[in-house]
C-alpha cells in the first residue's frame, strides 16, 4: 500500500512537471535573451541597450518557435554567425520530462531504476536549433535531433528525393522539370558525390528511356565510372580535355533541339511533346577554373568549358537540358556566374567558412551545419530547408543500372559547321565505345 502511494506521488509530480514543460512553463526565452547579451548581440545607443524583442512564442510537438524583432544596427547574418553559441547555451544540463515519456511506465518495483534511466537519457539529449528570417528573426528549438541517416528512395517522373526534414515522415523532392539547373557544394566527404549518385540512379530508375547523361567526373573517374557503359550515358569524361568534348557535344545537341522546336513552331520541349531530357553533370567543377590553369593552353581550354556551361545554363531549360555542377572549393569564382544565376536551386553541405557558404548559397549558414555526413541546406529562391540527404549504396546503384549495361554502344557526336552563307548546319558522326 505504502509503495503504491509513494510511486503514485512520484509519478504525479513528474506528470505535473511534464505538463508545465509542454505548456511552455520554464521555456528557453530567458536563456536566449541572456545569450544575446553575453555574446555581444545587443546594441549600445548612448545610455540605452537595445536587444532583440520577443514578439511571439509558439509550442509545437517538435519544440518551440521564437520570433524576435532585431534591433537597429544588427542583421540576420550577425545572429547566424552566433548560431553555435546560441545552441551551446541552450544545451545546458537540464531535464524536461514530457507526458509521452511516461506512457510506458509501470507501477512496479523497477520504477525507481526506470526513472533514473529516463533522467540519464534526458541529461545526454541535445537540442538543435535553426535560424531563419522573414522580417523577424525566427529561432526554432527542437527537442529531438534530426535523423542522421536515411536510405536511398525512388522518386517519381523527374522528381528526385533530396532528403528528409525534421518532420521524420516528410521527404523533400527536387523537381527538375520546374527547376532544371542545380549547384551543389560542400567540404569533401560530406555527401556531394553521394547525392549525385542518388540523382543519376533515380533518373535511370524513373525515366530509363528518356534520360540522357553527359557525365564529367574530374576526380579521375572514381565517382561516376559505374555509368560508363549504361545505355543512358551519351558521353563521359575524366580529364579536362575530354570535358571540353563532352560539353561541346552537349551544346551542339542542344542547338539541334532548338532547330527542331523552331521548325515545329514550339517554344519548349514540353509543348512539342518531347520526353527526352539531357543532364550535364560535373563532379568537381573547380577543376575547370581557368584561374588555376598552369599554362596558356590549359587556360584557353578551361575558358571554353566555362563558356559552354554558361550557354547551356542560359538556353537549356526550355530545350530539355539540365546542368548540375558540384564543387568542394570554397573560394573564388569557381562556379561560373551565369550558371549560378540561372540555378534557382542550390544545395550545400557543411563547409569551413562563411565565405565558402556564400560561394554556393550566396549567404552564410552552411558553415554552421553540424559535422554530420549528409546534412545540408537546400535552398530555392528565399526558401531554405535543412535536410538529411539519402545514403545510396553500391548495391542500390548496381541493382538499378545492371539491366541497362551495354557491351558496346555508339556515341553520337554532333559538330556545328558553317556554310559559306554563315548559317549553322549539323554534322553527325558515330564512334564505338567498348
Amino acid at each position: 500500500m505504502i509503495f503504491e502511494v509513494v510511486t503514485s506521488t512520484i509519478l504525479g509530480a513528474i506528470s505535473l512537471k511534464a505538463y508545465r514543460s509542454k505548456s511552455g512553463v520554464g521555456n528557453d526565452s530567458k536563456k536566449i535573451n541572456k545569450i544575446f547579451a553575453l555574446s555581444g548581440l545587443n546594441v549600445k545607443d548612448g545610455n540605452q541597450t537595445l536587444t532583440a524583442q520577443q514578439i511571439k512564442k509558439r509550442n509545437y510537438d517538435w519544440g518551440v518557435e521564437y520570433r524576435y524583432r532585431i534591433p537597429l544596427g544588427r542583421s540576420f547574418e550577425d545572429y547566424l554567425v552566433k548560431q553555435k553559441v546560441i545552441e551551446s547555451g541552450i544545451n545546458t544540463r537540464s531535464v524536461k520530462i514530457k507526458l509521452k515519456d511516461l506512457k510506458e511506465f509501470k507501477l512496479d518495483r523497477n520504477i525507481f531504476s526506470n526513472i533514473k534511466s529516463l533522467y540519464t537519457k534526458k541529461l545526454t539529449d541535445r537540442k538543435e536549433i535553426e535560424l531563419s528570417y522573414d522580417g523577424l528573426l525566427i529561432i526554432r528549438v527542437y527537442n529531438e535531433p534530426m535523423p542522421t541517416m536515411i536510405s536511398f528512395q525512388e522518386g517519381k517522373e523527374w522528381k528526385v528525393v533530396f532528403g528528409a526534414t525534421r518532420s521524420r515522415n516528410k521527404l523533400i523532392f527536387h523537381d527538375f522539370e520546374k527547376i532544371p539547373h542545380l549547384c551543389l557544394g560542400g567540404a569533401t566527404r560530406y555527401g556531394k558525390s553521394n547525392l549525385i549518385n542518388c540523382i543519376i540512379t533515380s533518373l535511370i530508375k524513373q525515366q530509363p528511356d528518356n534520360v540522357k547523361l553527359h557525365l564529367i567526373d574530374l576526380k579521375g573517374g572514381v565517382e561516376l565510372c559505374d555509368y560508363e557503359n549504361v545505355k543512358q550515358t551519351v558521353s563521359i569524361a575524366y580529364e579536362p580535355e575530354e570535358a571540353l568534348e563532352t560539353l561541346a557535344n552537349a551544346y551542339n545537341l542542344m542547338r539541334k533541339k532548338q532547330d527542331i522546336l523552331r521548325k515545329a513552331g514550339k517554344k519548349k520541349v514540353e509543348d512539342a511533346g518531347i520526353n527526352e531530357r539531357h543532364f550535364i553533370i560535373i563532379d568537381e567543377v573547380g577543376e575547370l577554373n581557368p584561374d588555376e590553369a598552369v599554362s596558356k593552353e590549359e587556360k584557353v581550354l578551361k575558358r571554353e568549358c566555362q563558356k559552354y556551361m554558361s550557354q547551356i545554363s542560359r538556353l537549356g531549360a526550355g530545350l530539355g537540358f539540365r546542368l548540375i555542377l558540384a564543387t568542394q572549393y570554397g573560394t573564388g569564382d569557381i562556379i561560373p556566374r551565369q550558371c549560378k544565376q540561372n540555378s534557382d536551386a542550390k544545395l550545400c553541405f557543411r563547409v569551413q567558412s562563411g565565405v565558402a557558404s556564400r560561394v554556393v548559397l550566396d549567404t552564410d549558414g552552411a558553415e554552421a551545419l553540424p559535422k554530420i555526413k549528409g546534412r545540408a541546406i537546400y535552398q530555392m529562391a528565399d526558401e531554405r530547408t535543412i535536410v538529411q540527404t539519402p545514403l545510396i549504396t553500391p548495391e542500390d546503384i548496381e541493382k538499378t543500372i545492371t539491366p541497362y549495361i551495354v557491351q558496346k554502344r555508339e556515341v553520337v557526336t554532333v559538330e556545328a559547321t558553317k556554310h559559306e552563307t554563315g548559317r549553322n548546319s549539323i554534322v553527325i558522326t558515330k564512334t564505338g565505345l567498348s
